[in-house]
């Protein structure tokens, strides 16, 4: 039986669950970038994938910003 100190418990999360889904939000981040930078024209491939493939959340977050900020995608790949 379930007493009121169980509802309190810290799930636990095995690495290979936090792993799926850290790679889950970077991808999520990376769509967010394409997205936006989609409004200033046609992302080349090449820059797609370095998008899609990076893994750091600090570089995604960086580029989110930047891709919020340039008004073009020109201006976002000089920047990079």
């Amino acid at each position: 039986m379930e007493t009121n100190h169980d509802l309190y418990k810290q799930p636990s999360f095995s690495p290979k669950s936090i792993f799926f889904w850290e790679q889950g939000m970077a991808k999520g981040k990376a769509g967010c970038i394409l997205e936006t930078l989609s409004d200033h024209g046609k992302v080349p491939l090449g820059i797609q994938e370095q998008i899609l493939h990076q893994t750091s959340f600090f570089q995604l977050d960086r580029w989110f910003l930047l891709a919020r900020q340039v008004r073009s995608v020109e201006e976002f790949i000089n920047r990079m």
